[in-house]
Parts: C-alpha cells; sequence; structure tokens
C-alpha cells in the first residue's frame, strides 16, 4: 500500500486537475444538472459540495485526491434537492469523510474505493443512498458510517479490509 500511495503523489505532481474546476464546467446531460467525466490518466484533487440538483460522476477508473480536505458533500432539504450518482472512482486521503450525505440527500455510489480516508462515507439525517461493489480500505476509522435513526441505506456486495475502528469496518446510529 505505501508504494501505492508514492505512486498516486508521483503522479499527482505531474497530472492533476481540481475537482472543483471540472465539476464547475460540467454541463447537463443524460437527465443530471452536472455531469462530470472523469479521465483514468488524470489524478483529480480538492472537494465539492453539491447543494442542489442531480449531480452524476463518471469515474472511469480516476483518482481523486482530497488533500485531507472535507471530501465530496452532498446536503439536501425540502426546497433544494440533492442528489449524487458516483461510479467507478477510487477517493483517497480525506482529513474527513470521503462522502457525507446529509440532510435530505440521495445517491447511488457504484464500483468505487474508498482508501486512506478518515471515514469511507457518512450518512446522516434523512439521506437515502445505495452503495454497491465498493471497497472499503484503510480508512482511519470506518469505512461506512451512519449517524441517527432516520437514515436509509443499502449496502451490497462491499469489501471491508484494514479500517481501523469497528466490526468490520463500518458502523450504525452512533
Amino acid at each position: 500500500m505505501k508504494y501505492i500511495l508514492t505512486i498516486i503523489m508521483l503522479f499527482q505532481m505531474v497530472f492533476s486537475i481540481s475537482l472543483y474546476d471540472v465539476y464547475e464546467d460540467a454541463d447537463p446531460m443524460n437527465g443530471y444538472d452536472k455531469y462530470l467525466i472523469l479521465d483514468r490518466d488524470i489524478i483529480y484533487t480538492g472537494e465539492i459540495g453539491v447543494y442542489e440538483g442531480n449531480v452524476f460522476i463518471e469515474g472511469n477508473g480516476a483518482i481523486v485526491d482530497l488533500n485531507e480536505g472535507v471530501g465530496i458533500w452532498i446536503y439536501a432539504d425540502e426546497n433544494y434537492p440533492a442528489n449524487l450518482d458516483i461510479e467507478h472512482v477510487t477517493i483517497v486521503n480525506s482529513g474527513d469523510n470521503a462522502l457525507t450525505f446529509n440532510g435530505t440527500a440521495t445517491g447511488n455510489i457504484s464500483n468505487c474505493n474508498f482508501i486512506f480516508n478518515e471515514f469511507g462515507i457518512q450518512i446522516m439525517d434523512e439521506t437515502d443512498i445505495t452503495v454497491k461493489n465498493c471497497n472499503f480500505i484503510n480508512n482511519n476509522q470506518f469505512g461506512f458510517a451512519t449517524r441517527g435513526t432516520t437514515t436509509s441505506f443499502e449496502l451490497t456486495y462491499c469489501n471491508f479490509w484494514q479500517n481501523e475502528l469497528g466490526c468490520g469496518g463500518y458502523n450504525e446510529n452512533c
């Protein structure tokens, strides 16, 4: 794993683009308000916040290095609904949560890797997400965590390896 992190850091110095810039430049497509298409040969850096709209991140095997920032977070309420669907992305190096869903946010996460984050995914409030075929590896606390009793989630075909806390790398209603 040390070698993988070293390689990621070297590539980042040469081939990196701000994830926020890609988010800001994204156009609507396929029923989404913002449709981000990432390139597997580029490392994307930084974090984004989704406050409203329907967003899709087509990862194509790309790496998002959060540089120990707050991660990618989605917040919605009844006046400003927000949804994030994301697939085929490896998210690394968050100082907090790689993905955070708050309020009434929704989302579908599939075929993603969450490596070397504080938490992989954390959901709170009245969120509703589906997580499928994802790997949670070497996260400092939990791979997947829920806060509160009104969250709704489906977690299927996921793997949890060497996350520091918890039985299997996840916790619920803490």
